[in-house]
């Protein structure tokens, strides 16, 4: 299989989550008008309890059929691939019905239990039923992950934030005259509306795909049992799970110690407060948008490399793994050293001119590349049968954040020294990935390709960020304007670089433009 299919497979599914992304802002902005602070308190209260039921049961499914499914096709075994999804397809299907049945009938008591309002009761059963519609979706999203087809996942991403955002707001706007908390649970019924029209839009997509198929393909002899497919899709899943989790205590981390190490050291409840909103609330945010790609190419690569280990490929796995980490570095290079240069621009472009928060995204922002790169290199263990080692990985890196934000946040660096934490954590983690990777496959470095000219380039994209904010603010006098134009100056520069030194080969060209 090309590199082109699955760097084409990584880019879609990071433009969809862009666009996502962008289409959620039109959620909480126009939501947060609507049913203000105390709606969106209620609003985001079942959330933690809903995202954590998603990850524990389901977030690793897809990763793991996909990769299950790419190794079936790799040896022409195009009858247990379907029979694959069938079982992953029940089974989720089964999970679903379970977690959506659980929230729907439990609501009472969590809000008894946890001494929330009453009217959070609406949110909680808004939510409900999504988990049932997501869990199905995911076992269509391995399905067509596993044949490197990832253009239904990424439709199927905007549909359901379409639904989220027209549906969910739409009906917040109905019902608000009923109270905030009506509001605030028609809001949360749109990511079940989101999980429908995702569903539906993987139910066309399998249909059509499938069509005229039935009776083609002939069983063998000697089925693979239910059970048999179940445990290893489960003991894939499991690690995939684990390590999501283990990302999370990452966050949890800070918002146990950060708070608590800030007002030890002097701040008051207050001040500690507003900086850990700060990090949270903007830093992280901003972060997150082109950690989208990293995602991207870590659902692409699973089912890509899967399928090159499975067929005993040794110089097409070494060409994906070399491609990998090549895309990945082109992309979060840029992306981070903009964020860092721009920081407080861009704070005050999205949030307004006294806003603060950019000096702790000046520091943050380097760790897009550090993430990247450890998710990549996880990808590339977990499609070569290596699901375990990341999650060993990423405890070390866990313990090395513990260690660091505690010494550094006592000190005069205060909320920067968490920040420095994550980043060592997350390079502890990408070093080990990438020393496992090496061990075993002997791919080939290209300090040229993947070092020297996207640094050269970066080089290049700083001077004419630099420039154009300078002559911008001379010229213009307003900053957003000239923060604009800083952008698109520097993704141009360091295209521009990238192209004219052969940092993207004549097929990544092709590629590119389709």
């Amino acid at each position: 299989m090309s590199n082109n299919k699955f760097l084409k497979g990584a880019f879609i599914l990071a433009f969809a989550g862009l666009f996502a992304k962008f289409l959620g802002v039109f959620f909480k902005i126009p939501l947060q008008r609507l049913i203000h602070d105390e709606g969106m308190g209620l609003f985001g209260l079942p959330y933690p309890i809903y995202t954590v039921l998603l990850g524990v049961s389901l977030i690793g499914f897809p990763a793991a059929i996909s990769k299950v499914i790419s190794e079936k096709l790799a040896v022409n075994d195009h009858y247990g691939a379907k029979r694959v999804f069938k079982v992953s397809f029940f089974m989720l299907f089964t999970i679903g019905i379970f977690t959506s049945l659980f929230l729907y009938f439990t609501a009472p008591y969590i809000i008894q239990l946890l001494d929330w309002p009453q009217e959070a009761y609406h949110s909680i059963v808004g939510l409900a039923f999504a988990p049932f519609f997501v869990s199905v979706m995911s076992s269509f999203r391995g399905y067509f992950q596993g044949m490197q087809f990832m253009l239904p996942t990424a439709l199927s991403q905007i549909a359901e934030q379409v639904g989220r955002v027209v549906i969910g707001v739409g009906l917040a706007y109905f019902v608000v005259d009923k109270g905030v908390g009506y509001a605030a649970g028609a809001a949360s019924f749109g990511a079940t509306a989101g999980g429908i029209l995702g569903m539906l839009v993987m139910l066309i997509y399998y249909w059509r795909f499938n069509r005229g198929e039935s009776g083609k393909i002939k069983a063998p002899l000697i089925e693979e049992k239910t059970w048999h497919i179940i445990k290893r899709l489960s003991w894939l899943a499991l690690p995939i799970t684990i390590g999501a989790v283990l990302s999370s205590i990452m966050g949890l981390i800070d918002s146990i110690i950060v708070h608590s190490k800030l007002i030890n050291s002097g701040f008051t409840v207050e001040g500690a407060t507003i900086l850990y909103g700060r990090l949270t609330g903007k830093a992280v945010t901003l972060m997150n948008v082109p950690l989208t790609f990293s995602m991207a190419m870590a659902a692409s690569l699973v089912p890509a490399i899967s399928e090159s280990f499975s067929g005993n490929r040794r110089v097409e796995l070494q060409e994906k793994i070399s491609a990998g980490i090549r895309t990945t570095i082109i992309i979060a290079l840029p992306a981070a050293v903009g964020l860092s240069l721009l920081s407080q621009e861009i704070v005050h472009l999205l949030w307004g001119k006294a806003e603060a928060g950019g000096e702790i995204l000046r520091f943050l922002a380097i760790n897009v590349v550090f993430i990247s790169l450890a998710q990549t290199l996880t990808s590339i263990l977990q499609g070569m049968n290596r699901v375990f080692i990341p999650v060993r990985n990423l405890i070390v890196g866990v313990v090395v954040k513990m260690i660091v934000s505690n010494m550094l946040l006592v000190t005069y660096l205060n909320i920067i020294g968490t920040v420095i934490g994550t980043i060592c954590g997350y390079i502890v983690i990408m070093f080990l990935n990438f020393y496992e990777v090496r061990k075993m496959v002997r791919f080939k470095v290209e300090i040229k390709e993947m070092v020297m000219i996207p640094i050269i380039a970066v080089i290049m994209m700083t001077m004419g960020v630099k420039l154009t904010f300078y002559y911008g603010q001379l010229l213009i006098g307003i900053e957003a304007i000239s923060t604009l134009l800083a952008v698109g100056i520097g993704v141009i520069c360091y295209f521009a670089v990238i192209f004219c030194m052969g940092g993207i080969s004549f097929k990544d060209k092709k590629f590119i433009f389709f």
